[in-house]
């Protein structure tokens, strides 16, 4: 079977390792610069094809990748002035591979349906370490059938695709993996202020926790990055923040309560207030006092 030329949007701290699978693989990929001028020149060198806008993937590509960091830009690069709604032609398909809206998600797919052409969602969990190995977990919303005629493509980049649902699934699907790793994270947090005041060490509590029912893949990612001290961003705080807001919305749309979700959410407002939204989202452990102003006032 040959495979399907492929439009790629958003080589970023994803995106980029994301697009090396594909070239890997043999997929003929083309680039659009977006943000990083430097990623597709790096991609250029592994035999991408470089554009400089959306519109010049017509005629190019069957698949179109988004890896992009919000709805908003999604919804511009789609359906915004000189966006790919103009251009490409049924049977076509875009993916949005970010951690988008469900709303926008359907709004769209609803949109491009009326042109013949399939908007899948398609998110990705596993760091940039599983993109880089080509073993991301993707959960895939839209039609069945769509989904199957892509999954050589998402398995390019990959280890466990999975379909969800229709339109928006699996967008729903990975803001409840990131409420669940996010508010982990801000919990962690808090107890080693406790640990801390009660004259533990961090790394101590690691010791304990990593050997025990607490543990995680979220526990060890934050282990690992304390002791190092390293907060270059992996997931950037301020869009882990974006992510618990987007659950928060959905939330109430279906009228569901997240009391947790919530409260780990003012943690997140909070370390972004302190100028830490550009940070690794580990980086809320290492946020110093936490409550203290708060008791202060």
């Amino acid at each position: 079977m040959s495979l399907p030329p492929i439009g790629f949007i958003g080589p970023g701290l994803m995106g980029m390792p994301m697009a090396r699978s594909l070239l890997r693989k043999g997929f003929r990929v083309t680039v659009v610069c977006h943000r990083d001028l430097n990623a597709p020149a790096a991609l250029a060198a592994l035999g991408a094809g470089i554009v400089a806008s959306p519109v010049e993937l017509d005629g190019r590509v069957e698949v179109v990748i988004l890896m992009l960091p919000t709805s908003r830009e999604v919804e511009e690069v789609v359906l915004g002035a000189g966006g790919l709604a103009g251009v490409l032609r049924p049977g076509q398909t875009i993916v949005d591979m970010g951690t988008s809206d469900p709303a926008s998600t359907r709004r769209i797919a609803a949109a491009l349906a009326t042109q013949g052409v399939a908007f899948i969602d398609a998110p990705v969990t596993g760091g940039v370490g599983g993109a880089e190995a080509g073993t991301l977990t993707i959960m895939a919303g839209g039609p069945a059938e769509v989904v199957e005629r892509i999954r050589p493509v998402l398995a390019a980049m990959g280890s466990v695709v999975v379909h969800v649902g229709e339109a928006g699934a699996g967008h729903v699907v990975k803001l409840l993996n990131n409420m669940i790793s996010i508010s982990t994270t801000a919990l962690i947090a808090e107890a080693l202020t406790l640990a801390e005041r009660s004259g533990i060490t961090p790394s101590t509590v690691f010791e304990v926790l990593e050997h025990g029912s607490a543990n995680s893949a979220t526990l060890r990612g934050v282990a690992a990055r304390l002791r190092e001290g390293r907060f270059a961003p992996g997931f950037k705080l301020a869009l882990a923040r974006k992510d618990l807001r987007l659950a928060e919305a959905l939330a109430e749309a279906v009228g569901a309560r997240l009391e947790v979700t919530t409260a780990a959410r003012a943690a997140y407002d909070r370390a972004c207030d302190a100028g830490m939204g550009d940070l690794d989202v580990a980086a809320i452990a290492a946020m110093e006092p936490r409550r203290d102003s708060e008791e202060a006032g």
